[in-house]
């Protein structure tokens, strides 16, 4: 058998854990209802295990989504991902949450995808994703991200999750997605090469943007 691979994603808010052999997803746990509002990465694992009727020693990497977004879920699962690859002696790589996203969107749309979420009041993480990357990721204060907004409104698709107040209503088109499908996180993961790409460790994303990851 092939080498596993485990694909964590939690900024949202929503914990989905896939399992996945070369380029086939094996398991996605965000379609099972009995695992919806849990957020133990190792009762998703255990149900993995049920599932597949299998083993998971064999996992050979970790792409884990480290961000932007909530910052408490995304540093457990961050930290978690640390753990495992230590423990099994595996390689983590880190994958931005704007690339999991807009790649996901991406596969239905030919514009470019504007990612907005919250960050610190009045603050926002933005990034544009185009032509299979992400660009322009930055921390924005309010203003600048609704001057971004009106300029391109017409000419994109809109992701993330994000209000500005009630004096800016209708000036962004909704959110299409807030998540990748578990597919699209391992699609994109299997596209992309990046020098930080099998690290011993990755940290989540926060306001200095100090990490970049895929």
């Amino acid at each position: 058998m092939a080498q596993l691979t485990l694909l964590l994603q939690n900024s949202s808010g929503q914990l989905g854990v896939g399992i996945a052999e070369g380029e086939r997803l094996l398991f996605d746990s965000s379609v099972d209802s009995s695992l919806t509002a849990s957020r133990n990465v190792l009762e998703h694992l255990e149900s993995a295990r049920s599932q597949l009727g299998q083993s998971l020693d064999d996992m050979g990497e970790i792409f884990v989504d480290v961000g932007p977004g909530g910052l408490g879920a995304t540093r457990t699962t961050a930290a978690f991902a640390n753990a495992l690859a230590y423990a099994k002696g595996i390689a983590v790589t880190g994958v931005n949450a704007f690339s999991l996203i807009g790649s996901h969107v991406a596969r239905s749309t030919d514009r470019p995808v504007i990612c907005i979420r919250h960050a610190a009041r009045p603050h926002f993480y933005v990034g544009r994703f185009e032509d299979g990357r992400l660009h322009d990721f930055a921390f924005l204060e309010k203003q600048a991200v609704l001057d971004l907004v009106t300029r391109t409104r017409d000419s994109a698709v809109f992701a993330g999750k994000f209000k500005f107040g009630p004096d800016d209503v209708g000036i962004a088109p909704p959110s299409v997605a807030n998540a990748a499908s578990m597919l699209s996180f391992l699609l994109f993961a299997r596209s992309v090469d990046h020098p930080s790409r099998g690290a011993a460790r990755v940290f989540p994303i926060t306001e200095s943007l100090e990490a970049h990851y895929l």
